[in-house]
């Protein structure tokens, strides 16, 4: 990754590091955490609709470095993200991740428009 900006090496079971774009934001993923439950733990708002469930896909991401470093997608993820992809064909699908499914294993960068901190959110709804 180019300059990731993270202060610890990552890697094996030692959960890891996502930058996330284009908000640059940085969540450290502990292990056996989800990338959705990371970055609630952390204060950030990540778009969803079923809250976790694997239902929705609103938590789909790309990831655009640190593919080695996700879990391999369950059947249901692969269920839910089936259509889409096809749909995306620009996209590789193998880069298409349900934040509330994958686990990381290492340093990674996703795209995912629409997170921000939870601060933010909160002055933008009273107008700030």
């Amino acid at each position: 990754m180019r300059g990731n900006g993270f202060r610890r090496p990552v890697g094996g079971d030692q959960g890891g590091g996502v930058r996330v774009e284009p908000g640059g934001y940085l969540i450290e993923v502990r292990p056996g955490e989800s990338l959705i439950q990371a970055a609630w733990r952390e204060g950030y708002e990540w778009p969803t609709l079923c809250y976790g469930m694997g239902t929705c896909t609103a938590c789909q991401c790309e990831v655009l470095e640190g593919l080695d470093n996700v879990s391999d997608k369950t059947e249901a993820e692969n269920a839910m993200l089936g259509d889409l992809t096809r749909r995306r064909r620009r996209i590789d699908p193998r880069r298409v991740r349900l934040a509330c499914q994958v686990r990381i294993s290492g340093d990674v960068e996703v795209r995912k428009p629409g997170v921000r901190t939870a601060e933010n959110q909160t002055a933008e709804r009273s107008g700030q």
